[in-house]
């Protein structure tokens, strides 16, 4: 399954990431970043942590909706996915970033 990262340039001069499907779909949605280095440097600690299935620690919210945390070695949280409606649609998503986030092609938007 290939995907991508995609940078994008806010109006505002900060950078944000996305991970993209092979459809184009937005599997994940980073936070803001202040410079394009930064951004970089986390889609390289996001590959790094997100082919191990340990560093997925998975919660459900307060509204009973499933969601994942992606933390790195040393338990800092990498990323906070979207909220999963089962627990079998978590699993599916984890799944499905493990196969494409590994991914080297990065797109600018």
């Amino acid at each position: 399954m290939s995907g991508w990262f995609e940078l994008r340039k806010n109006t505002a001069g900060t950078w944000r990431l996305r991970l993209k499907a092979a459809d184009a779909q937005t599997l994940l949605d980073s936070g803001v970043y202040e410079s394009r280095s930064k951004a970089e440097e986390a889609i390289a600690l996001f590959r790094e942590n997100c082919v191990n299935g340990e560093r997925y620690v998975r919660r459900i919210d307060s509204s009973g909706k499933n969601y994942f945390k992606l933390r790195a070695v040393n338990k800092d949280v990498i990323v906070r996915s979207h909220l999963y409606d089962s627990e079998s649609s978590l699993q599916n998503g984890i799944e499905t970033i493990m196969q494409v986030g590994a991914t080297q092609q990065v797109k600018e938007a």
